[in-house]
């Protein structure tokens, strides 16, 4: 093990709700797959896995319990290559010796879920990305460098596994109101077995000239069309009695804050935008929502609010009577908190993991992207979007049995003259 990473790391500030909430309703697993232009060979996909891991000692771990914290401990076992499954974002039961991420493949897909517990997208996306150049080398083929890329036998730096929170941020700051709860879209859950998913597949060129024609950003547009049919569902409730009409509607979109704040940091480093409006005595048009989305983004963006609640988050970590608590009762009051108050702030869930720019190497070899968020059973439907060659991706992954949020969305962009290809996974799937 190289000496530069301790044997125990903690778990991050981040990942401190994320450890006590993890369940088979919440998996906490994120995907991001490629499917490449040729079949996989997994012998060779195996001896990559079991020469880059080295390079990335601080997820060869497993999760393991201390009297007051959850901790990772470093291990010498060999994470397998598995057989890719039709549902995927499944519970991994971290306390049988599990790691927190896993490696799949089928046919000419290779993925990688992995916990939120560890890392977020940047960091799923780099071990994904180094994995597969190290997998092309045993091939013969080489690669260039790129952001995402680490290769065998270079210098691990700390910060690849350090909190960068913690490094980044100070705790003091002004007290800051708790968020009241948001309108949830209703549905019946599925199985805990399943996760099903609808990708929408755009032409990025169109989707980036409407955003400029109302100068927004792509992230704005989308989070605009998101919103609009969230609130088109909640009329409907209103209608039918089922949804209070006070409530306001409000997104949670992470945004990866390695742009402001750099680092090499390999662990999770996102945070949230929580743009909001509520409905009055009429509805909002999509102009109107697209400048309130627009608004309410720049003032998070420029009056550091995002940087408020990242110090509250450090202060309570650091207090001297949370730190003393046993990890049993921690959890607890995680679990109640987040049920009571986090869980209900959110009406949908959109990560944008940006325009995907690989060396030309890698763009050779791989045709397109699938990239699937952490299920919820609230608010029941999370969603990423991504592009990649040219094409502008959504997938709503959903725990819910219907799909009137991705119907309202498709119906929207076809009004706006967007052509979208629909592949549905479900146990009914098809496509149009």
């Amino acid at each position: 093990m190289p000496e530069s990473v301790p044997k125990y790391i903690a778990v991050d500030n981040a990942a401190q709700i994320f450890v006590s909430i993890y369940s088979k309703t919440e998996t906490t697993m994120s995907r991001i797959a490629v499917n490449l232009k040729n079949p996989v060979d997994k012998q060779k996909l195996t001896a990559a896995l079991e020469n880059i891991i080295k390079r990335f000692p601080f997820y060869q771990v497993y999760l393991k319990k201390h009297f007051f914290d959850y901790i990772f401990k470093q291990t010498e076992d060999m994470p397998p290559v598995e057989e890719d499954t039709v549902w995927t974002n499944r519970h991994v039961d971290f306390d049988k010796n599990k790691f927190p991420f896993s490696v799949k493949a089928m046919g000419n897909t290779v993925a990688v879920e992995l916990s939120h517990i560890m890392s977020d997208g940047f960091g799923t996306m780099s071990f994904l990305m180094s994995l597969l150049t190290e997998y092309f080398r045993l091939e013969g083929k080489s690669v260039s460098d790129s952001v995402f890329i680490k290769r065998p036998g270079e210098k691990v730096e700390s910060e690849e596994w350090e909190c960068a929170f913690r490094k980044k941020f100070k705790r003091k700051g002004p007290p800051l109101p708790m968020t009241k709860a948001a309108y949830i879209p209703s549905g019946i859950m599925i199985p805990v077995e399943k996760y099903y998913s609808t990708r929408i597949i755009m032409d990025l060129d169109t989707v980036r000239e409407q955003a400029r024609v109302h100068h927004v950003t792509l992230n704005v547009y989308l989070a605009s069309i998101y919103s609009f049919a969230i609130q088109q569902i909640f009329l409907e409730e209103i209608a039918a009695g089922t949804a209070k009409k006070k409530l306001p509607i409000r997104l949670q979109i992470p945004v990866n804050m390695r742009k402001d704040y750099p680092t090499s940091c390999l662990r999770n480093f996102s945070y949230l935008y929580s743009p909001a409006f509520r409905v009055g005595e009429k509805p909002y048009s999509f102009e109107e929502i697209i400048e309130i989305i627009s608004s309410e983004i720049r003032h998070e963006r420029y009056s550091g609010s995002l940087e408020k609640q990242i110090s509250r988050n450090l202060r309570a970590e650091y207090n001297v009577f949370f730190r003393l608590m046993p990890r049993v009762l921690k959890q607890v009051l995680f679990r109640v908190f987040y049920h009571l108050f986090a869980r209900s702030q959110y009406s949908g869930v959109l990560t944008n993991l940006g325009d995907i720019r690989l060396p030309v190497e890698l763009d050779a070899e791989i045709d397109s992207f699938d990239i699937l968020p952490c299920n919820s059973p609230v608010p029941g439907r999370n969603t990423s979007l991504f592009s990649y060659k040219g094409r502008l991706e959504m997938n709503i992954g959903s725990s819910c049995d219907d799909l009137s949020l991705e119907e309202k969305i498709i119906n929207k962009l076809r009004e706006l003259s967007i052509e979208c290809e629909v592949i549905y996974k479900r146990d009914d799937s098809q496509s149009s």
